[in-house]
């Protein structure tokens, strides 16, 4: 008698989620008798009765139900290991994300590429964009996985959009909005207590960041918009910090940037007093998705970024 096979164990999972053994056989294009020959294969085997068997159908008897649960983890296990050594075996670093415009992020991915080694064939997809888009990414254009950034107050709207949608979050970071500014620009010398401080200013906005219903994304404070009449809305994260060092009364509300970015733009990160924002940003991807070698160490990296950070 022949030892059991991973197909046989494919076989019979699909058969207990179809229910069918007819409707399995469709499914994995398979002829029935195939089914029926595993099932009776691995019954012999492991001296059990996997399914009760009824005119609707199959269904798992108590030691089945076992068996496919042991089934099931092999499976993943054995996916799990064809992931992660194709992975080293070839030297291949692909994947693909959508992100914030976040300083802290974009560094992170830029050591971590730089951390590869010269053998690594590197084909990866880092798309800087709007939370929204980020979501369309992964559910609709092949994107693996995506960082959403949203306000605290925010986390209901953007759980039950992701339940809604079939999403899992894993949140990266709480961190708190800072005014980013140049360091020989007054702003860079007043103590930003007051939201008169900002009155004269020349704020910068990422233009993409808007809700579903069009509108920009906007800060406030007890329904007080934090937003002055001088407003420049860019579209290419690349450009802000060239206003910022050029334009000196501009100004910008990020997530705090690395000190090493600072420093060769010349800016500063100041606290502001009257505002206690705080955002989220938070890993999403598909129901039951199992990341790659790589995706899992670069959000390692990524988080020992924001430790550091913090």
């Amino acid at each position: 008698m022949g030892k059991m096979n991973l197909t046989d164990l494919h076989y019979v999972v699909e058969i207990d989620k179809s229910g069918s053994i007819s409707k399995a056989a469709k499914e994995l294009y398979v002829a029935q008798p195939n089914l029926s020959k595993a099932i009776k294969h691995l019954e012999r085997e492991f001296g059990i009765s996997i399914f009760e068997r009824s005119s609707k159908g199959v269904k798992a008897t108590r030691e089945g139900q076992k068996f496919l649960e042991y089934a099931k983890r092999i499976i993943y296990e054995i996916e799990e290991m064809k992931r992660d050594c194709s992975d080293l075996g070839k030297e291949n670093l692909s994947f693909k994300i959508t992100v914030p415009r976040a300083s802290y992020i974009s560094s992170a991915f830029a050591e971590f590429i730089g951390m590869q080694s010269k053998e690594t064939a590197i084909k990866a997809e880092f798309q800087e964009s709007s939370s929204m888009h980020a979501i369309e990414n992964v559910l609709q254009n092949g994107y693996s996985m995506g960082i959403i950034r949203y306000l605290c107050e925010n986390e209901p709207y953007f759980q039950s959009l992701l339940d809604l949608k079939g999403l899992d979050a894993e949140l990266l970071a709480e961190l708190p909005y800072v005014i980013l500014t140049s360091a020989d620009g007054d702003l860079a010398k007043r103590e930003l207590k007051t939201r008169e401080e900002l009155e004269d200013g020349v704020e910068i906005l990422h233009g993409d960041w808007k809700l579903p219903t069009g509108e920009y994304t906007e800060l406030s404070e007890n329904g007080e918009s934090l937003h002055p009449h001088n407003k420049i809305y860019i579209f290419e994260r690349g450009s802000q910090f060239d206003i910022l060092r050029e334009v000196k009364n501009s100004y910008m509300w990020v997530s705090p940037v690395p000190e090493k970015l600072r420093k060769n733009y010349n800016l500063v990160q100041k606290h502001a007093g009257f505002s206690r924002q705080m955002i989220r940003d938070v890993l999403i991807y598909k129901k039951g998705y199992q990341k790659k070698l790589y995706e899992r160490e670069f959000i390692g990296h990524l988080k020992e970024t924001i430790r550091e950070m913090m």
